[in-house]
């Protein structure tokens, strides 16, 4: 008798059990502001392309740009690599208020995880390609400060390397022709590394800068591989999606995304997408007016760059340089105005805004409500207004965005 009534409360149970399984989840989010969350989850990023770079995605390019990346030689004092300030253990940043490699730079170092995906590139997106951006901090003087002839001569006589660049590019200079390249020539710099640069003849320049163009296609294949990886937030997401209990944010993240994607606060006016950013650039006023003045001071020279998508060195069809060919070019609307970063992996990758002058996301947050600029109507974006606890709900869902720790 015990044992029949053990069993039965037992089915009794698994029936109840299987039964609440078995109950529809309810979705908590009016049909609206379901559209915007699943806008963010990351399974909507879209497909990588880039068709000025013809090596992205080649097994042979990835791997000679992993090991061009992490290359301390490739810096004028051998001390210097890609990766002294995207350091992967910091979720490719370096946690300083602005990086710090030969010399000390004015913006912060932001995570390349996902910049693949971006259509401009630097914070005030003065190139317009991953594999042009990879080439300015090479001859930056605060950077890597390495002459371009310098590097085509480490990569072509480096037995490892020229190998690995003659497989994907095919015939080399002779050694002969590479030896008799100066060291330290550029076409900017000193008026003497310019001067040397000059002194070269067309077809050795443009040879040399073939080199350079292709080194930075090597680099930005690999850097393309890093992509973002999927947070509590995308998994929120997925399991509300597939129609089961989604458990993986508590009330206060909830509250907080709430906020995020409420108009009255502006967030999604920039932070929208699965990379949460705009790919544009605005005013927030953060601007130092004669010191920095962010994309207004770079039209022309993203216009004019001989490694845009328009330039020699690109592998792209002309008709599909649109981005560039239709840019905002009205210098007075984009003064002080920078690129709208990712929110991916936020918290980890303090300090923020281009120069690094906030130590905190709290601060961050008090900047958009007191900003003195924001108030007089001298950014792109109105002053918001949060309680203490609705402040304390969206630095929650903050986090949310965070992956695992490497």
């Amino acid at each position: 008798m015990r044992k029949a009534a053990a069993l039965t409360c037992f089915l009794i149970l698994a029936l109840s059990s299987c039964a609440e399984q078995d109950k529809p989840v309810t979705n908590p989010w009016t049909p609206n502001e379901w559209s915007l969350i699943q806008s963010l989850s990351l399974d909507n990023l879209p497909p990588l392309t880039d068709p000025s770079n013809r090596y992205l995605g080649n097994p042979q390019a990835i791997q000679l740009g992993s090991e061009l990346f992490f290359d301390k030689r490739l810096s004028a004092n051998g001390q210097v690599s890609c990766a002294s300030c995207h350091q992967p253990e910091k979720f490719f940043s370096d946690g300083l208020t602005t990086a710090q490699a030969i010399g000390t730079g004015t913006r912060n170092t932001p995570s390349i995880l996902g910049v693949a995906w971006n259509q401009w590139f630097f914070w005030d997106g003065r190139k317009d390609s991953l594999w042009s951006q990879a080439l300015g901090p090479l001859e930056d003087p605060k950077e890597h400060n390495f002459a371009r002839t310098d590097l085509a001569k480490l990569v072509l006589t480096d037995a490892n390397y020229q190998q690995k660049y003659q497989t994907l590019f095919g015939s080399l200079p002779s050694a002969g022709e590479i030896k008799a390249w100066p060291l330290d020539a550029r076409p900017s710099g000193s008026i003497e590394q310019i001067k040397t640069w000059k002194a070269l003849s067309d077809q050795e320049r443009k040879t040399i800068d073939t080199t350079f163009a292709n080194l930075g296609k090597s680099i930005a294949a690999y850097v393309s591989t890093l992509k973002p990886v999927e947070t509590r937030f995308d998994q929120y997401v997925a399991d509300l999606k597939a129609g089961k209990a989604a458990k993986q944010l508590n009330d206060t993240e909830l509250a907080g995304l709430r906020l995020f994607i409420d108009p009255k606060q502006q967030c999604l006016n920039c932070h929208s997408g699965p990379l949460f950013t705009n790919q544009s650039f605005h005013s927030i006023g953060t601007g130092e007016m004669g010191k920095d003045t962010g994309r207004a001071a770079i039209i022309d020279q993203v216009r004019f760059d001989r490694f845009n998508c328009l330039g020699e060195f690109s592998d792209a069809p002309k008709d599909t340089c649109t981005k560039l060919q239709y840019m905002q070019r009205n210098r007075h609307q984009l003064i002080g105005a920078y690129k709208t970063p990712s929110l991916r992996n936020v918290g980890h990758t303090a300090p923020y805004f281009h120069n690094g002058s906030k130590p905190s996301l709290a601060d961050v947050l008090d900047h958009y409500i007191n900003s003195k600029d924001i108030q007089a109507g001298r950014a792109d974006l109105k002053a918001i207004s949060l309680t203490e606890s609705e402040k304390t709900a969206l630095l929650a869902f903050l986090q949310t965005l965070n992956a695992a720790k490497p």
